[in-house]
């Protein structure tokens, strides 16, 4: 019995580690779309029209964890990297930012400048991309 419960706080307190250790050394992980897309509070706004559509877009198919529509593109917030560079890969027309993917697919309403636009303030959210934007 003993052995039970110091295996328990032992797993407690490594999982407490691991979160605090997350937070701290990659805080990106904690932003949501609604914050990046609804609270911008700048003059431009990178987004327009923004709806929540997590429920009908995040599920089986998409293992996102929030997801959210827009006239520039879809965006996905995924509960990892990893999620978020594999689902990344599926989308033909797209960018990719940590743990945000957006997908332009049927997003005809915006210009590729306003596109331009939105990946540049997600990538520069974080003042941390160094990549290039695709050329759409």
């Amino acid at each position: 019995m003993r052995f039970l419960v110091v295996a328990v706080v032992i797993a407690v307190i490594a999982a407490c580690g691991l979160w605090f250790g997350r937070l701290l050394f990659d805080s990106q992980w904690t932003l949501t779309l609604h914050q990046l897309l609804e609270n911008t509070g700048v003059e431009n706004p990178p987004v327009t029209d923004p709806r929540d559509i997590t429920a009908t877009a995040c599920g089986a198919d998409v293992d996102c964890v929030e997801a959210y529509a827009t006239q520039e593109a879809a965006y996905y917030r995924f509960g990892s990297r990893g999620a978020a560079e594999r689902f990344a890969a599926t989308v033909e027309d797209g960018f990719r930012s940590n743990y945000i993917v957006m997908d332009f697919a049927g997003a005809t309403s915006a210009s590729t400048a306003e596109q331009l636009w939105a990946m540049q303030h997600l990538a520069g959210t974080w003042q941390d991309y160094e990549g290039t934007f695709p050329d759409r």
